[in-house]
């Protein structure tokens, strides 16, 4: 379960330019689709609360319990606070920290240091009902005891691999439930990132001084049958990816150069964004460098190598990752590429601005 603005502002991420045209201007709009729920087209119909099967275990019951409360607040509880996020990527380590507020009936506010205040619809640290749903088809989440986070007595919960290695914890507020720091771990039980509050407050006058949010580019569900039609017409729009990540959420964002298909993959804990558009990429703006993924050649923009781009067959693939690096590899490697030799020098210019966003989002 993955907060969806935590990909954030780590640095201004670049949009890749088809004709001089943005490749995604629906992407601050996609802190709505990132985590909009299991009740679309693609995954039935309903967000389900989860269930505990019979005969688990009393501490699994617990935990299962404990994170389905934390969902239940994020919606239902009034906070602002500031919030710090580390990530551990190949190279270096990297930080920044947000504002954040939510006041139940509005989504959550994410204002980053260039002052902008984006929308995040599913509260923070990621949890959410619908993610918990994927998060307990693919982990078992146990109570770990109590702790402390921000200054709070705390309760954590563990969530485990399948083969008993852990994955993440969750800190959460003994007396609202709200989560309060979140830390994700690699396969080998290396720490990928960790994401907490610094200072909460809860009550109506936490809110007092909420921001108005950043006007967003409207963003459309994008329906089964729709996404059927494009699939048609030679869209690659898979419905799952490698390491169980399920499609979750899927938009169509209207752009002068087409339509930007924004699809959102999860196993409740990683989230995965993919934008699909047709075109080729254009010329890389400073920043941008090129690096090879399991085996497929493709540019990245951020030193913690959350973010690539590529083109292939007709189309230009942004994916922008809140998950380890094995598994971003692992996305990267099962969607088409065919960058021919001399691809970076032939590139159209045509860059603009994706987004600023301080810190992921996801």
């Amino acid at each position: 379960m993955v907060s969806g603005w935590r990909l954030a502002g780590l640095a201004a991420i670049l949009g890749l330019g088809i004709a001089g045209l943005a490749l995604a201007d629906g992407w601050r709009g996609s802190l709505a689709a990132r985590r909009s729920g299991l009740g679309s087209d693609f995954l039935g119909s309903g967000a389900l609360r989860p269930a505990v099967p019979p005969g688990r275990d009393v501490r699994a019951s617990a935990g299962l319990r404990l994170l389905d409360q934390a969902a239940a607040a994020c919606q239902a509880v009034s906070y602002s606070g500031e919030q710090a996020l580390l990530w551990w990527g190949p190279g270096e380590t990297s930080a920044s920290v947000v504002d954040v507020w939510h006041q139940p009936g509005r989504v959550t506010l994410v204002r980053s240091a260039d002052g902008a205040a984006d929308q995040d619809p599913d509260g923070i640290l990621g949890v959410s009902t619908q993610l918990l749903v994927l998060l307990e088809s693919n982990y078992q989440v146990v109570y770990a005891g109590r702790g402390s986070a921000a200054g709070r007595p705390a309760l954590v919960v563990a969530v485990r691999r399948p083969g008993g290695g852990l994955a993440a914890r969750f800190w959460l507020d003994a007396a609202t439930k709200l989560p309060l720091q979140r830390q994700l771990f690699s396969q080998g039980a290396h720490m990928v990132s960790q994401e907490a509050f610094i200072s909460l407050q809860v009550g109506a006058r936490a809110v007092a001084a909420m921001p108005a949010p950043a006007r967003a580019p409207s963003a459309a569900p994008l329906h089964q049958a729709s996404a059927m039609a494009l699939r048609a017409q030679g869209w690659p729009l898979p419905s799952e990816l490698p390491g169980n990540l399920a499609l979750f959420a899927a938009t169509e964002t209207s752009s002068r150069s087409g339509p930007v298909i924004n699809l959102s993959y999860s196993d409740g804990l990683a989230v995965i964004s993919v934008f699909v558009q047709r075109g080729e990429l254009g010329a890389p703006m400073p920043g941008w460098r090129q690096i090879g993924m399991d085996g497929q050649t493709v540019y990245s923009v951020n030193p913690d190598e959350r973010s690539f781009a590529w083109s292939s067959g007709g189309f230009v693939y942004t994916v922008v990752a809140d998950a380890p690096v094995a598994t971003v590899g692992q996305v990267v490697a099962a969607m088409p590429n065919s960058a021919p030799r001399g691809f970076w020098e032939r590139m159209a210019i045509g860059f603009r601005r994706l987004a600023s966003w301080l810190n992921p989002l996801r």
